[in-house]
C-alpha cells in the first residue's frame, strides 16, 4: 500500500513538472514567433518617447504652420526619454536602425510622425517616397510622368487613387514632395461669384479669387466637418494656391501663366486650369478652346460640371469650368458649378498600405 502511494505521488508530481515544461516550451516558442520587437513597435516608441520630451520642453515646439522641428532617437536618449537604439534592436540580428520624430503644426493640432531607417531591412516610407520607389515612369498611356520637374499622373485611368478623410480622392501630381490631390467625388454646387460687377452693370461676379465667394465656401469646408476633422487637417500642408488668369486662347502649360499671381498660405483650393489640361495624353489638347482635352483625361469622368480655380484674362467676370462633357468653357463666375478641392498632404504623410488602384486605393496616416 505504501509503495502504491508512493507511485500515485510520484505519477502527479511527474505530471505536474511535465505540465510545467510544456508551458514553459510554448512560452519559449512563441516569443520566439510573436515576441519578437517589430518595425512598428520601435516607431511606436520613439514616437511616444518624443510626445513625451516635447511634453515636458514646450517651448521648443513649431509656432507656425510653416515651421518644423526634429528630434532623433540620441537625442531622446540622452534626455532620458528612450532606450538606446541598439537596445530596442537586439532581437534583430544584423540590424542597425537610427530614427527621427518630425513635428509640425496645421489645423490648430501638432502632427508628430516616426521616421525609422533600418538601411535595406526597414525604412519609414512617406506616399510621396513610395510612390516614387515603386511606380515606374511612363512615356504614353495612362500612368506617372515627368513634366515640367513635376511627376504628373495623365492619361485615361492611371492608378492614382487616395482612400483619404472617409472620401475618394486622386493624386494629381507630386509637387516639391508634396502629393496633390483633387476629390474623386461630387461635392457642393456653388457660384464661383456673384458680386456686382462695374463692367457688366450687373451680378455677374467678379473673377478675382482672393474676394470670391468660391474663396469663402473653400474656407468653410476647410474649417468644418464635411470632409476633415482634426485628425485629417492636420495632414493637409500649407501651399502657394497659382490664381494667375489667361486667355483661351494661351497654349503654356508649364504653370507660368497660372503661377504669375498666387495666394500664399493656403490649406484648400480648386485645380488651376493648366493641371487639368496636362492630365490628358491628347496631342491635340494645348488651350482652353480645344475639345480633346476631353480625351485620355482621368479628370474627365463626371456628369456634371465643375469650377476650376483660373480665370479668364480678357475680361473681369468669366472663370473657366469643366462643362459635363469634360470640355472646357469660360462662363460667368455667378453661374452655377460644383466644387471639387484640391488639397496638398504633409511632405511626412505615411503610405500605410495600397497600390493606387479604384479597388486598392493608397491609404495614409
Amino acid at each position: 500500500m505504501k509503495n502504491l502511494g508512493k507511485k500515485k505521488l510520484l505519477i502527479i508530481m511527474g505530471g505536474i513538472v511535465g505540465i510545467v515544461i510544456l508551458i514553459i516550451i510554448i512560452l519559449l516558442v512563441y516569443n520566439a514567433i510573436f515576441g519578437k520587437t517589430s518595425y512598428a513597435d520601435i516607431e511606436n516608441q520613439v514616437l511616444n518617447a518624443a510626445k513625451e520630451y516635447y511634453s515636458d520642453n514646450s517651448s521648443l515646439l513649431p509656432q507656425d504652420e510653416t515651421e518644423e522641428v526634429t528630434t532623433t532617437d540620441a537625442s531622446l536618449t540622452a534626455a532620458g526619454y528612450l532606450k538606446s537604439m541598439s537596445e530596442l534592436t537586439k532581437d534583430m540580428e544584423g540590424v542597425t536602425c537610427t530614427a527621427s520624430v518630425v513635428v509640425s503644426y496645421a489645423g490648430g493640432e501638432y502632427r508628430y510622425t516616426p521616421l525609422l531607417d533600418c538601411g535595406s531591412a526597414y525604412s519609414t516610407k512617406t506616399l510621396a517616397s513610395y510612390i516614387k520607389d515603386n511606380e515606374s515612369r511612363v512615356y504614353s498611356g495612362s500612368g506617372l510622368y515627368d513634366l515640367n520637374g513635376e511627376l504628373v499622373y495623365r492619361g485615361e485611368d492611371p492608378n492614382n487613387y487616395v482612400k483619404f478623410s472617409g472620401k475618394m480622392w486622386r493624386i494629381v501630381k507630386i509637387e516639391n514632395d508634396q502629393v496633390v490631390m483633387i476629390a474623386n467625388e461630387k461635392g457642393e454646387r456653388n457660384v464661383w461669384d456673384d458680386r456686382f460687377n462695374t463692367e457688366r452693370d450687373r451680378n455677374d461676379g467678379i473673377n478675382d479669387y482672393t474676394v470670391s465667394r468660391i474663396y469663402e465656401k473653400l474656407t468653410e469646408i476647410y474649417q468644418g466637418d464635411t470632409i476633415f476633422d482634426k485628425n485629417t487637417r492636420n495632414l493637409l500642408a500649407i501651399h502657394t494656391l497659382y490664381t494667375g488668369k489667361r486667355y483661351e486662347s494661351d497654349s503654356y502649360n508649364d504653370g507660368s501663366i497660372e503661377k504669375a499671381t498666387f495666394v500664399e498660405r493656403q490649406y484648400i483650393g480648386l485645380l488651376p486650369l493648366y493641371d487639368y489640361i496636362n492630365a490628358s495624353i491628347d496631342t491635340n489638347c494645348s488651350s482652353a478652346t480645344t475639345e480633346s482635352c476631353t480625351n485620355y483625361n482621368y479628370l474627365n469622368h463626371f456628369e456634371y460640371n465643375w469650377w476650376t480655380l483660373t480665370a479668364d484674362a480678357s475680361n473681369t467676370y468669366k472663370v473657366y469650368r469643366i462643362d459635363n462633357s469634360g470640355a472646357i468653357e469660360s462662363i460667368r463666375a455667378n453661374s452655377n458649378g460644383y466644387i471639387r478641392p484640391v488639397i496638398h498632404l504633409a511632405k511626412d504623410a505615411l503610405y500605410v498600405s495600397g497600390t493606387g488602384t479604384e479597388s486598392n486605393p493608397y491609404t495614409i496616416k
